[in-house]
């Protein structure tokens, strides 16, 4: 990679010319490591015509799937891309699925009109409706599929077993806004992200208080957790007037086990099903005597925190898209139409050309799905192994 004090004084066609060798070394990278044995790939499963979808879901299982268009129509496929029902819901922005599509769960984030959370079968019928005290923040389903929450704006958060029988649910007050709320691994726990009083707190789902870890800061953390149900991590956003990203993991009892900070921003991380690796993808503004540049980079860290390997820069712009199901290799976009599987040293693997811009993407928590929609107008499955 150019050093960084050189980067301002490089002429456009120098610069041009840099990233044609940059990227035609990086083809021939792709193409000696295709060789190799055993190697990961990407494929397409299926693809489908889609209608600018603004939210993409997929069941734990990833055997059913789901898009939210923009104007609230939702579609529901299974594992070889039919489209087994389609349901308008007015204002509908979000859906998750349960683990073997018995229940979609559909709501409007952030909508004070649209209180509401909706309950379909898998064969689209429309199993219940409720109306909840505030703007939906947050929704989430049990690794199961035997339950269901959300957290509104007026500090509640609903746990519901949506039960085609016999439908029910629970609610109790939070000392924040919970902005976000998710399963532990076995289903008899949530752990919600609160605002304005800021934390991490868990509940059983019965609504008994577990465990606390306070925050000294009002900033949201995106969570997310691993398959196992051993870690949970989270990332602070950042933007680039603004950078200073950070990034924390916990153990399952709300114990902060370490923390990184990095001057960058547009970051995306995961961890692994096994909690052995955190991924993370993030931007960093470069600049020298007046001019300045974007990089981009992608990096994996073990399970103590310490860098594994991290690459990007000049030549490459990685977007973390999914970990792969042996979690030490990573997924990442290009930022254009390129999918690229890096082994655990950072090295690519193969690659996958699309026909259009990548534009939104979600993974299954083994890697070994990932569904994507793209500029061509076609939401695509994407296979990895």
């Amino acid at each position: 990679m150019i050093p960084r004090e050189f980067i301002g004084k490089l002429s456009p066609a120098y610069r041009s010319s840099l990233i044609v060798a940059g990227f035609l070394l990086l083809l021939l990278t792709v193409h000696q490591n295709a060789l190799a044995k055993g190697q990961e790939s990407i494929t397409i499963g299926w693809k489908t015509p889609a209608n600018q979808p603004v939210c993409l879901a997929m069941s734990a299982t990833g055997r059913f799937f789901g898009t939210v268009d923009k104007d609230g129509t939702v579609r529901f496929y299974n594992w070889n891309g039919r489209q087994l029902w389609k349901q308008r819901v007015e204002g509908a922005t979000d859906l998750l699925i349960a683990r073997n599509g018995q229940s979609v769960l559909v709501y409007s984030r952030l909508n004070p009109m649209r209180q509401v959370v909706y309950f379909f079968r898998s064969d689209g019928r429309r199993l219940w409706r409720h109306e909840v005290e505030g703007s939906v923040w947050s929704g989430s389903v049990s690794p199961d599929g035997d339950y269901a929450a959300v957290t509104s704006g007026e500090r509640y958060i609903y746990v519901y077993k949506p039960d085609p029988r016999r439908p029910k649910f629970r609610r109790w007050r939070l000392d924040g806004i919970g902005y976000q709320a998710m399963f532990s691994a076995d289903s008899e726990r949530v752990v919600v992200g609160t605002s304005q009083e800021p934390a991490l707190v868990c509940y059983d789902i019965n609504g008994r208080f577990q465990w606390r870890c306070r925050h000294d800061t009002d900033r949201q953390y995106e969570l997310c957790a691993s398959a196992d149900g051993r870690r949970i991590l989270g990332i602070l956003p950042a933007t680039q007037h603004d950078p200073g990203l950070e990034f924390c993991l916990w153990d399952s009892g709300g114990k902060r086990l370490w923390k990184r900070s990095l001057d960058s921003f547009d970051a995306r991380a995961l961890i692994s099903p096994r909690s052995q690796y955190v991924a993370i993808s993030y931007a960093s503004f470069l600049s020298h005597e007046g001019s300045g540049i974007i990089e981009r980079k992608v990096a994996v860290y073990g399970c103590n925190g310490r860098l594994l390997w991290e690459k990007g820069g000049l030549f490459f712009n990685p977007y973390l898209v999914a970990l792969s199901p042996k979690g030490s290799s990573v997924i990442v976009s290009d930022g254009e139409r390129s999918l690229y599987i890096m082994d655990k040293r950072g090295k690519p693997l193969s690659k996958l050309i699309l026909r259009g811009l990548v534009r939104k993407t979600i993974s299954s928590e083994d890697g070994r799905r990932i569904l994507l929609y793209c500029g061509d107008g076609w939401l695509y499955l994407m296979r990895v192994g």
